[in-house]
């Protein structure tokens, strides 16, 4: 039987303590009247592509993609800053770290679209906006207070990432709170002598 996997590849993040403390300060300024749900830090990753559900028979031929992909970048480093939210300033929908946008991410970020698009996955469309969600909103009581907390709290660096792999993952989302199943990693080869 062909079964299908919900399949997204990512960068996974490990939170320090100074993003901990950003995150939670964010957290405690909502009140109750709020409805966000909060990505637990765990779970946190950066994703480059979103595969969505895709066929087991699939899956070998988008690791050799993968492989492709990873071939063509050395281990690298990200900065994590800046808090932004996707959705209009009256209706917010996601709440985000920013990641900067290099050169590097931004040739892995292109590969790896280029690959997975010869396998009829389709792009993500608009640019690419190298994030980390970390709530996704229902609603906001006061969106003045909301925006002003986040203006306030706005740092130009929140924490550095070694990026050395990726990751395809599966999201199973029977429970209430997802769960994301490595598929396989990729390492980075080491950069030439």
């Amino acid at each position: 039987m062909n079964t299908a996997k919900r399949l997204f590849i990512a960068i996974e993040t490990t939170p320090n303590e100074r993003f901990l403390t950003v995150y939670n300060t964010l957290k405690s300024h909502t009140t109750k009247l709020d409805r966000i749900n909060w990505v637990q830090p765990h779970l946190m990753h950066l994703t480059l592509q979103f595969l969505g559900e895709t066929s087991e028979t699939k899956i070998p031929v988008i690791l050799d993609k993968m492989n492709v992909a990873v071939s063509t970048v050395s281990p690298f480093a990200l900065k994590i800053g800046t808090i932004g939210a996707f959705g209009s300033r009256y209706q917010p929908r996601i709440l985000w770290f920013g990641i900067e946008k290099t050169e590097v991410l931004l040739q892995l970020h292109t590969c790896i679209q280029k690959e997975m698009r010869r396998l009829g996955f389709k792009p993500d469309y608009g640019n690419f906006v190298p994030h980390i969600t970390i709530a996704r909103i229902n609603k906001i009581d006061n969106k003045q207070s909301f925006w002003k907390t986040i203006e306030s709290m706005q740092v130009p660096f929140i924490q550095a990432i070694e990026v050395e792999k990726i990751i395809l993952f599966e999201s199973i989302l029977e429970t209430r709170v997802p769960v994301y199943k490595r598929v396989e990693e990729f390492t980075f080869p080491p950069p030439p002598p």
